[in-house]
């Protein structure tokens, strides 16, 4: 059994990897300047949390840089193809950019993953991201990241 704390590693490593794919929509900033600032802890590693009606930053422990660093470069390697395999998921009245651009950076990240994890266990990445999902969203979206993952899971893993 993993460890708890190696498993936060990771997770955090994953929550890390959707900043900063959300981050480079945002910027113009190229993939190894936002990696090195993530790994740096010039950027993410913070979530806020709602506490008695304020926000509050709360610090992430490390977060595992190898799994980082692979799923933001295997986004930035095959960023079409991860968008494309966006697309073709959609239905005809959601366009891609129509998308609400924090779930686009979490589908994002957790088809990299795929890539940048080709021996992990689909349902781990699948429920890594709907987790993921779920700390941003209460709607349809945690649906929707499960769904596009796992067809997305079978198309790459068989």
């Amino acid at each position: 059994m993993i460890e708890k704390n190696t498993k936060l590693k990771f997770t955090n490593a994953r929550l890390l990897a959707v900043q900063a794919i959300y981050a480079h929509d945002f910027s113009d900033e190229s993939w190894d300047k936002i990696t090195s600032r993530v790994l740096l802890g010039e950027m993410g590693g913070q979530v806020l949390v709602d506490h008695d009606a304020r926000e509050e930053s709360i610090e992430l422990p490390a977060a595992d840089a190898e799994l980082f660093t692979h799923i933001v470069k295997a986004y930035a390697e095959q960023a079409e193809e991860i968008d494309n395999a966006i697309r073709s998921s959609l239905s005809e009245n959601i366009h891609f950019n129509d998308i609400e651009p924090t779930l686009r950076a979490i589908l994002r990240a957790g088809i990299a993953e795929f890539y940048a994890n080709p021996d992990l266990d689909a349902p781990i990445i699948i429920n890594e991201y709907v987790d993921i999902t779920r700390a941003f969203f209460d709607g349809a979206e945690t649906k929707i990241t499960n769904a596009l993952l796992d067809r997305f899971g079978k198309i790459l893993r068989g």
